[in-house]
């Protein structure tokens, strides 16, 4: 019994080596500070560049990773202060992630759509556009900079080839979420909406075939961390003390990201909800983060039974070999195996 909680609650043999967790601490969390503190509150702009830029880069490359930052930064700018907007451009980015995924490169397309469901709250707005851009595009040249530094482009292992084949049946099925999520993220949680789509564009991050386990640990994750970042809050109202822990989960959730996505779930939640506590009233946040992360997890997994019936009724299967396929490791230089199924440069 011990054995099978361990084996859920841990995915891999170590946590993330500190070395990585300076350079992903560099990279996105370092433009964001200063951003706000010349800019305010639309300053996370730089954060909403940085992250998709870093990650996808470790994911795909440089080019990739510039590549969809800058779509997904542009179509945020479409969508910022325009529900409407919003809606026409959500279900053509989940589109744009499937046909990404047939060529071996999901991953790193949703990376660069994990912070656009920001663009659809109030946060980002109050600067001018032009202003707003440039900001996103320096965060996004010093995150890209700072994983060359390191070398740690292409560091994170190729897709499983299976999520290839089958890559527009989850697409389909997150063009269809990420509407639906910013629709009712809108009209049920006020200024926080955004959390709905943000929530669901992480728990459908491939392989495809973890889509269940994730969505489960995920909403463990989420409980726990709302429940210790509310008792925080209300024990101490110290802007020093909430910001200082909301800094030191970030900094451990990274070094736990990749040895237990459960845990790493807890801590992101409880340095987002603390920060957040400083401007926001702290019972409404646990509502809307416990509310939006059940309704995503919900929405996930009926959206996961729907591609699973596609794939039952046309390819027999199909989720059996994408639930056993597992992750290429990286070569030892940290660099995609040019020749590999899920390279960049391999033909459609």
């Amino acid at each position: 019994m011990a054995n099978r909680l361990t084996a859920a609650l841990f995915e891999s043999d170590a946590p993330m080596p500190w070395r990585k967790v300076t350079m992903m601490v560099v990279a996105m969390v370092l433009p964001a500070v200063v951003a706000v503190y010349f800019l305010g509150r639309p300053g996370a702009v730089a954060f909403v560049a940085a992250m998709p830029a870093c990650l996808a880069s470790q994911d795909a490359g440089l080019k990739v990773g510039t590549l969809v930052t800058l779509v997904m930064g542009m179509a945020g700018l479409l969508s910022l202060g325009q529900p409407e907007m919003a809606l026409l451009v959500a279900p053509w980015l989940g589109i744009m992630v499937g046909i990404c995924g047939s060529f071996g490169m999901a991953k790193a397309a949703i990376r660069g759509l994990l912070t656009w469901p920001l663009f659809t709250s109030s946060i980002l707005q109050g600067v001018d556009l032009p202003i707003l851009f440039g900001v996103f595009i320096l965060a996004m040249i010093w995150a890209q900079a700072v994983v060359w530094w390191f070398g740690e482009q292409c560091s994170t292992g190729t897709e499983d080839p299976e999520s290839e084949s089958y890559a527009m049946v989850f697409g389909v099925a997150l063009a269809v979420g990420i509407t639906l999520s910013v629709y009712v993220g809108n009209l049920f949680f006020g200024q926080h909406g955004f959390w709905f789509p943000l929530t669901f564009v992480i728990l459908v991050l491939p392989p495809h075939g973890e889509l269940f386990s994730r969505t489960i640990k995920r909403t463990v994750g989420t409980i726990i961390g709302t429940a210790i970042a509310v008792g925080v809050a209300l024990l101490t109202g110290s802007t020093a003390l909430l910001v200082t822990l909301g800094a030191a989960c970030l900094i451990l959730g990274f070094r736990m990201l990749p040895y237990s996505y459960t845990i790493f779930t807890t801590l992101l939640t409880v340095a987002v909800i603390e920060v957040l506590a400083l401007v926001t009233e702290v019972n409404q946040l646990a509502y809307e983060r416990i509310g939006t992360m059940a309704a995503a997890a919900a929405m996930t997994i009926a959206l996961g039974l729907i591609g699973w019936t596609v794939l039952r009724l046309f390819a027999p299967g199909a989720l059996e070999a994408l639930q056993e396929a597992g992750i290429e490791e990286p070569s030892p230089q940290g660099q995609r195996d040019p020749n590999a199924r899920a390279s960049a440069t391999r033909a459609g």
